[in-house]
């Protein structure tokens, strides 16, 4: 009895400080260096080996993205002899001009009750086509003239620097446009993270016009709004436009299926049941009419050319995403998790902390113990395998089941501390016996 008594108390006495310093650490979660080097490194694993090909529903009208990828490029010879592109800089805005008119063909083509809710075109208007920024191409004049029309969904057009050549532009039909609400600006910042690598949305972004502040809201969270409510709240309270919040705002990155190749259409499924991805050259009316029933249409580039490519996931090595698909996959998160992601209770992670350090300890001690092995090291590496194997178990599980987040990488590192200070506590009394030695 007494045997198992003294195990029990180690493993109590251990599995209890680990458990007090996951509490500190728990009470300031919301600190830069506690993401840096604990938060990203855990949500990116289980991001990567649990979230990433899980097939998830939102329940929610389709989300399409339309794809300027090397085949579309190709189709509309944007490529030269050498498939590089050629059209310079600025991708020409009449091609987005053309995909507009083909959008609104579709709408004069199907039922009222499947009309799309919004597209969102991921290029930059903040200068127009001819050197300077600010004199209009006859491409330039294409999309003003194709903008200003009226139609039954909103048109979402990014904001990045203070001149926008739309949004400052002197024709009057534009700006009632702009007015009605029927041309949208919208941020399309991520928060970057010091390695490089996106994680989080940002709720706003503000730019100075004419001596004010005008704030801009995210792309994602202005279309997760209209998805809901049929409007843009701008001044919404909600806590998704935490930029401190280092978890509401975390997007699930989902890899997509494998890539269909048809008569000059490209189409891939993401894991993400409602959202797919389309070559910009597919036909319109070769989709389900009805999936575009209050779904969100998105335009941007994925060539081999694109510049617009964000790293995540930085997991032994870091993966690449176009701006198009990282938007839409932030789009998607919030459309599942509704309010962000959360924390699990901190009453909840004490116990998942205690009792599984407490447990694998005392196990693993009463059957080496048992075995007549001593071999400290073996025993640690034992503990931590184990310990490891069983957060990383109950954190996804956790996801999966309940979209909450229990931080499995912080215990690993208490519990490291912990067992290091017992190895400095067992080692002073040999210094101080060498001491002791060497004085005499």
């Amino acid at each position: 009895m007494k045997y198992i008594l003294r195990h029990y108390k180690a493993s109590a006495l251990k599995a209890s400080f680990v458990t007090l310093l996951f509490l500190v650490v728990y009470l300031f979660y919301n600190s830069e260096l506690i993401r840096e080097h604990v938060e990203d490194i855990a949500f990116d694993t289980i991001n990567k080996y649990f979230i990433k090909t899980e097939h998830t529903d939102t329940k929610t009208p389709q989300v399409m993205i339309f794809a300027i990828d090397d085949l579309y490029m190709k189709e509309q010879h944007l490529y030269d002899e050498y498939n590089q592109s050629n059209y310079g800089y600025l991708f020409p805005r009449d091609k987005i001009a053309d995909f507009i008119e083909r959008v609104d063909e579709l709408c004069s083509n199907i039922e009222r009750k499947n009309l799309p809710k919004a597209l969102f075109i991921d290029y930059d208007m903040s200068f127009t086509s001819l050197p300077y920024g600010k004199k209009l191409s006859k491409e330039d004049k294409k999309l003003l003239d194709l903008l200003k029309r009226e139609r039954p969904y909103k048109i979402l057009l990014p904001k990045t620097r203070r001149y926008n050549f739309v949004e400052q532009s002197d024709d009057p039909d534009i700006q009632n446009a702009i007015k009605r609400g029927d041309i949208i600006f919208v941020s399309v910042a991520f928060l970057k993270s010091r390695d490089g690598s996106i994680r989080r949305y940002n709720g706003y972004r503000y730019l100075r016009e004419d001596d004010k502040i005008k704030k801009y809201i995210s792309v994602d969270i202005g279309l997760w709004q209209l998805i809901n409510y049929g409007a843009i709240d701008i001044n919404s309270s909600d806590e998704r436009f935490k930029k401190d919040d280092i978890i509401a705002n975390r997007i699930w990155f989902k890899s997509y299926s494998e890539r269909i190749v048809d008569d000059g259409c490209s189409m891939q499924k993401s894991y993400w049941e409602k959202l797919s991805k389309y070559s910009a050259n597919c036909s319109l009316f070769d989709i389900v009419e009805e999936d575009f029933a209050g779904s969100v249409l998105m335009l941007g580039g994925t060539h081999r050319y694109n510049g617009d490519s964000f790293s995540v996931l930085n997991v032994h090595e870091s993966e690449t995403l176009s701006g198009i698909d990282m938007h839409a996959n932030a789009l998607m998160t919030m459309l599942y998790l509704g309010k962000g992601m959360q924390r699990l209770s901190l009453g909840k992670s004490l116990a998942i902390v205690f009792f599984s350090f407490f447990i694998i300890s005392l196990s693993i001690s009463v059957i080496f113990s048992i075995l007549r092995f001593h071999n400290e090291e073996f025993e640690f590496m034992t503990q931590l395998l184990l310990n490891t194997i069983a957060l990383i178990s109950i954190s996804a599980y956790l996801i999966h089941k309940y979209n909450l987040w229990f931080n499995w990488f912080i215990p690993l590192i208490l519990f490291e501390l912990v067992e290091i200070y017992d190895y400095v506590e067992n080692f002073i009394p040999l210094i101080t016996k060498f001491i002791s030695r060497s004085k005499v």
